[in-house]
């Protein structure tokens, strides 16, 4: 087993003091607080997050999807006889990956294919062997990214998988965060955990994922696309013109001198993307960008979460662009 820092990227830094919002029954007098722990969940006054663990109610309403699914697995993880093996989506959480749809409520754990087992109280366990694929995270035993990424590429919904996939493998072309894999990390995996079920499905989320992406959003587009068969774009293309970079666009298709735009709210909310922006200056940085490009003679393409998700409703929007569909990637 390896251990890796526990701040590897800042996601996983709510780990940390995770345990101040964590009330364990188990530490605490009698039943008389189980009771009192019951009837303060009932009206809202606390959150059971697990058996026998709380989480203040105000507490609970002020962290998001992900921060509420990282209390249920510190809460299950602490409250074994013996540390579980986290994997699968709750892996991924801890490691920062992402997650296109809702965090699950369940806590998936990996236990050696001869342990044995059954899932239950919103605990699922994975019989599935074990190599050099275990390390610590803020004291928590959890699967490699590497591993993480392989077990969710046979498992999950190829849109989901790649996502997962694609961020593992994001160069942050400005230096801001590490890279957390690359491909080779991941076909090692795969190979030493052949054979096993939806290995078929697992190569081609390998082979789909892309270190150019910059979001989940981007991704699930880009799955859109390969779904709809339009052309396929360039990814990251920079662009200049007499005053110098305008800047690299998330599709390119030069020969029908269009680009593309997956305009997500990220772009707008995320500090690490705003770079110390205003709001105000992130929108019209984007306008003057768009602007400068369609003076170099590209169409700009933008299109918001419910239609890059959707590959009907991306489908219409890129043929009134121009493209035509039922081509094979």
């Amino acid at each position: 087993m390896r251990s890796v820092r526990s701040d590897i990227h800042d996601q996983t830094k709510w780990m940390s003091h995770a345990n101040e919002s964590l009330l364990y029954v188990r530490s605490l007098d009698g039943d008389t607080t189980r009771q009192q722990l019951a009837r303060a969940a009932r009206a809202g006054d606390m959150q059971r997050v697990a058996n026998g663990v709380y989480v203040p109610g105000e507490r609970w309403s002020e962290l998001d999807d992900r921060e509420r699914y990282l209390a249920r697995i510190r809460a299950v993880a602490d409250t074994r006889y013996s540390r579980p093996v986290l994997s699968h989506w709750s892996a991924a959480a801890i490691h920062g990956l992402p997650s296109i749809p809702r965090w699950p409520e369940d806590v998936h754990v990996t236990i050696g294919r001869a342990t044995g087992g059954r899932s239950h109280l919103k605990v699922r366990r994975h019989g599935l062997p074990f190599n050099d694929d275990v390390v610590e995270v803020d004291g928590l035993l959890v699967t490699s990214i590497a591993r993480t990424v392989v077990d969710l590429s046979a498992t999950a919904s190829f849109r989901d998988a790649v996502a997962v996939a694609d961020r593992a493998l994001w160069v942050d072309r400005r230096g801001r965060l590490p890279v957390l894999a690359n491909k080779e990390d991941l076909l090692n995996v795969y190979r030493q955990r052949m054979p096993f079920r939806g290995n078929t499905r697992s190569r081609a989320v390998i082979e789909f994922a892309t270190h150019l992406a910059d979001s989940p959003f981007e991704s699930g587009s880009r799955v859109s696309m390969w779904t709809i068969g339009c052309p396929r774009p360039l990814l990251q293309s920079r662009f200049r013109d007499y005053r110098g970079v305008i800047g690299d666009t998330d599709f390119d298709w030069p020969e029908f001198r269009l680009v593309g735009e997956a305009d997500g709210q990220q772009k707008y909310r995320d500090p690490i993307m705003r770079a110390g922006r205003s709001l105000e200056r992130v929108l019209l940085d984007e306008k003057e960008r768009g602007d400068r490009l369609q003076a170099i003679g590209r169409s700009v393409s933008r299109w918001g979460w419910s239609i890059g998700m959707s590959p009907a409703r991306l489908r219409l929007h890129l043929m009134a662009a121009g493209l035509p569909m039922g081509q094979r990637w």
